[in-house]
C-alpha cells in the first residue's frame, strides 16, 4: 500500500507541474498578446500599413528650351536624388529612439553636409505635412549612391531615385532670359494645388513664365512593400505614364546672343544689350552683364553660397535689359525730333545757333561741345547730338507734350515682354510732379529732360521698342522672347503653336517726319562728323543715335573716364538697319563706361549687324563661286554694295497687321 501512495503522490506532483506550466504558458501568451495588442498596437499597425500598396511618383521630363534655329539652350541630364521615406521611418523611430541621430550622422558623413543642415531639410519636409518622402539631397555621385545602397539594411527608409536634373549646356549664356528652376517653397505650395513638396518649378525667366508648358504631368507607379520597406511587386495595370513637358523655341538667335555676351565679357563691361526685329517685336538677343550660372540654381546649395550671390555688388540676378532704370541721355533726342516735327514747333529748316551754352528760364545750360556747333538744323542736330538745339525744342514743346510722345513710343510703362520683373521707368509731367512729388513742375526742368536727363528713366528694352517704332514708321510692338511652343503627342506626332506678334499701338506719324528723323539718324553713323562712325558698315545703311549720361553733376566740360567706377558716365547706342527697310534694332548700354557711346557701345552693334546680315564686304568671300552667287540671288546673302535683305527665315514672319 505504501508503494501505491508514493506513486499516487508522484503522479499528482507531475499533474500539478503540468498544470502550473500550462498556467504559466497561458499567462505568458496573454502577456505577450496584451503587450502586442496594447502597448505595441501603434507600432504593429504602422508596420501593417507599410506592408501595402504605395504610390511612387515618376516625375515628368521637363521640356527643352531652344533658340530660334533649334539649338538646345536648356535640357535635362540623368541624376540621382536621395529621399527619406517617412512611412518606413516612423516605426523604426518608435523601436529605436536613437535611429534618427544615427541616420543624420550617416547622411552627414556621406554627403559632406553638417548634421544641422540635414536636420533642417528634414524638419522642413515634416512641417509641410503629409507622409510624402522628404528629399534631402540631389545630384548624388556614384560613390555616394554605392555607399547608401551598401547600408540599405541599416537604413531602409533611404531611397535613391533616378531623376532628370535641369542642365544649361552653355552655362551663363542667355541666363537672364532662360532663368532657372528651384524647389517649390511653402508659398508656392500654398498658392498652387498641383504642387507637392520637393517639386521643381520655374523661378525666373522663361522657366518661370512658361512653367505650365515646360513642366509636363507627373506619372505614378503602384508598388507593394513589406514591413521592412522592401519593394515586392508592381501593379502594372494601375501605372500612369508621365507626360513630358512641351518644348519652347525662343526668338533668340544663338549666334547674336553669343557675340553680344562675349563682347561684354572680353571688355569687362557692366550693362545690357537688346536686339529686336522692328517688324514684329521678336527679341533676337538680350544680354545683361554680369551674368550668373543657372546650373548652380538647379540643385541645392548652401546658405553661404546664397548669401554670396545676394551680396554681389553688381546684382548679377538683375536683368538690366528690363529691370535696369537709367537716364536715356542723347538717345532721347530721337523722341524730341519726332515730337518737335510732329507738333510743328520746328520744321526741317528750323535752325538754332549753338555757341556752346545758352540761357533758358534764367539758367545757363551747356552743350557737350565746348566750342559749340554753330548753326544747326534738326538732321544735323541728331548727327552731332547738339544739346542746344534740343534745349530749344524742349522749351517750345513743354514737358507735357514731351511726356505724351515719350509714352506713345513706349516709355513710362512696361513693354509687356514675356519675362518676369520688368520695370516701367518714369516719364515726368506736370501731373506726375503733383501726384508723386507733391509739387509743381518747373520749366527749367524740361530743359534737362529734353536731352534725356533729369527725372526721366527708362530700360534698355524700352529704348529698343522706341527705336523700332521710329524704324518701322510708327508701330509699337510688344516684344517677346518665345516664338513657338512644341507639343509631342503619344503617337510621336508634333503640334506647334506660334506665339503671335502684337501691335500695342500705331502712331499717326507723318511720313515726312519719319523721313527727316531717319535721315538724321543715318547721318549719325554714315556722315563725316557723326558720333557713331564706329558702327559704320560698307554696303549696309546702319542708322542710330549715341548717348552719354552724367551720373554726377558736372561744373564744366571734362571726361569721367579716370574717375572711380560709380561716378563714370553711362554710354548708349540705339540703332537699326538697313535704314530704308529695317530688319533689326540693336541697343547697347554700358554702365559707368566713362566714355562716349560711339566709342564703347557702337562697336558691338556693328558686330551684331555683320553677324546678322553676313556682309559680302568680307574679302574672304569668293564672288566667283557659283554657290555664293546663287545665295546672293536667293537673298541669303546681300548683293555687293546694296543693303542686305532680311535673313531667309524671316520671310513668313507674322507682322501683326
Amino acid at each position: 500500500m505504501r508503494v501505491y501512495r508514493d506513486d499516487q503522490k508522484f503522479i499528482n506532483f507531475r499533474i500539478n507541474v503540468l498544470l502550473w506550466a500550462n498556467v504559466i504558458v497561458f499567462l505568458m501568451l496573454g502577456g505577450a498578446f496584451w503587450f502586442v495588442q496594447g502597448l505595441q498596437a501603434d507600432r504593429y499597425r504602422s508596420l501593417s500599413e507599410a506592408n501595402a500598396l504605395r504610390e511612387v511618383v515618376t516625375p515628368a521630363k521637363r521640356g527643352l528650351i531652344l533658340d530660334r534655329n533649334g539649338k538646345i539652350l536648356a535640357d535635362n541630364q540623368p541624376a540621382y536624388s536621395l529621399s527619406v521615406d517617412r512611412v518606413i521611418l516612423k516605426p523604426l523611430l518608435k523601436a529605436d529612439k536613437t535611429h534618427k541621430d544615427q541616420l543624420f550622422a550617416f547622411l552627414s558623413q556621406i554627403l559632406g553636409v553638417p548634421v544641422p543642415e540635414i536636420a533642417s531639410r528634414y524638419d522642413k519636409g515634416v512641417a509641410a505635412g503629409g507622409m510624402a518622402p522628404i528629399t534631402v539631397a540631389e545630384d548624388l555621385t556614384m560613390p555616394q549612391v554605392a555607399s547608401i545602397q551598401a547600408r540599405g539594411i541599416n537604413f531602409p527608409e533611404l531611397n535613391v531615385d533616378p531623376v532628370q536634373r535641369r542642365h544649361y549646356p552653355y552655362a551663363t549664356m542667355g541666363c537672364h532670359v532662360l532663368g532657372y528652376i528651384g524647389e517649390a517653397t511653402e508659398k508656392d505650395l500654398a498658392a498652387r494645388k498641383d504642387l507637392r513638396l520637393g517639386d521643381l518649378i520655374g523661378k525666373r525667366g522663361v522657366e518661370l513664365m512658361y512653367d505650365n508648358y515646360l513642366r509636363g504631368k507627373d506619372g505614378a507607379e503602384y508598388w507593394e512593400y513589406d514591413s521592412h520597406g522592401r519593394r515586392l511587386a508592381e501593379y502594372r495595370n494601375a501605372r500612369k505614364d508621365a507626360v513630358a513637358g512641351d518644348n519652347v523655341y525662343l526668338t533668340i538667335d544663338f549666334d547674336l546672343q553669343r557675340r553680344a555676351e562675349q563682347y561684354f565679357i572680353e571688355n569687362e563691361f557692366v550693362g545690357a544689350a537688346v536686339a529686336i526685329d522692328p517688324r514684329n517685336g521678336e527679341v533676337l538677343a538680350m544680354v545683361s552683364s554680369p551674368e550668373f550660372n543657372p546650373n548652380v540654381y538647379s540643385k541645392r546649395f548652401s546658405s553661404d553660397v546664397y548669401r554670396t550671390i545676394l551680396s554681389n555688388p553688381f546684382k548679377i540676378e538683375m536683368n538690366r535689359a528690363i529691370q535696369g532704370l537709367y537716364s536715356p541721355g542723347s538717345v532721347f533726342k530721337a523722341v524730341m525730333a519726332t515730337a518737335g516735327l510732329s507738333e510743328g514747333v520746328i520744321t526741317p529748316e528750323t535752325t538754332f545757333d549753338c555757341q556752346g551754352s545758352a540761357v533758358f528760364f534764367g539758367r545757363r545750360f551747356r552743350c557737350w561741345e565746348k566750342n559749340g556747333h554753330g548753326i544747326v538744323s534738326v538732321e544735323r542736330g541728331l548727327k552731332v547730338s547738339c544739346d542746344i538745339f534740343f534745349y530749344n525744342v524742349g522749351a517750345r514743346l513743354g514737358i507735357d507734350r514731351i511726356s505724351q510722345y515719350a509714352k506713345d513710343l513706349g516709355f513710362g510703362s512696361i513693354t509687356q515682354v514675356d519675362l518676369d520683373g520688368e520695370k516701367a521707368g518714369i516719364v515726368p509731367s506736370t501731373a506726375w510732379a503733383a501726384k508723386v512729388q507733391h509739387r509743381k513742375w518747373y520749366p527749367s526742368e524740361t530743359i534737362s529732360v529734353a536731352i534725356g536727363q533729369g527725372a526721366l528713366v527708362v530700360t534698355p528694352l524700352q529704348v529698343a521698342v522706341m527705336m523700332g517704332a521710329i524704324a518701322n514708321g510708327g508701330t509699337v510692338y510688344r516684344p517677346h522672347v518665345v516664338r513657338t511652343i512644341e507639343h509631342v503627342n503619344k503617337d510621336g506626332s508634333v503640334q506647334r503653336y506660334k506665339v503671335e506678334s502684337q501691335a500695342i499701338r500705331r502712331l499717326k506719324l507723318s511720313p515726312s517726319v519719319i523721313e527727316h528723323v531717319k535721315n538724321g539718324l543715318w547721318k549719325v553713323v554714315n556722315e563725316q562728323g557723326g558720333t557713331a562712325s564706329n558702327a559704320r558698315i560698307t554696303g549696309l545703311n546702319v542708322a542710330g543715335k549715341t548717348g552719354s549720361v552724367q551720373v554726377i553733376a558736372q561744373s564744366g566740360w571734362f571726361s569721367t573716364s579716370g574717375m572711380p567706377f560709380p561716378y563714370r558716365d553711362h554710354a548708349w547706342f540705339a540703332s537699326y538697319a538697313p535704314n530704308d527697310n529695317p530688319h533689326m534694332v540693336v541697343v547697347v548700354f554700358v554702365e559707368h563706361a566713362g566714355a562716349h557711346g560711339g566709342t564703347v557701345a557702337a562697336p558691338l552693334a556693328k558686330l551684331l549687324y555683320e553677324s546678322r546680315f553676313q556682309q559680302v564686304a568680307n574679302p574672304t568671300l569668293d564672288l566667283t563661286n557659283p554657290e555664293v552667287l546663287q545665295q546672293i540671288k536667293e537673298g541669303k546673302l546681300p548683293q555687293p554694295g546694296v543693303a542686305p535683305k532680311a535673313p531667309p527665315e524671316e520671310a513668313g514672319s507674322n507682322l501683326g497687321h
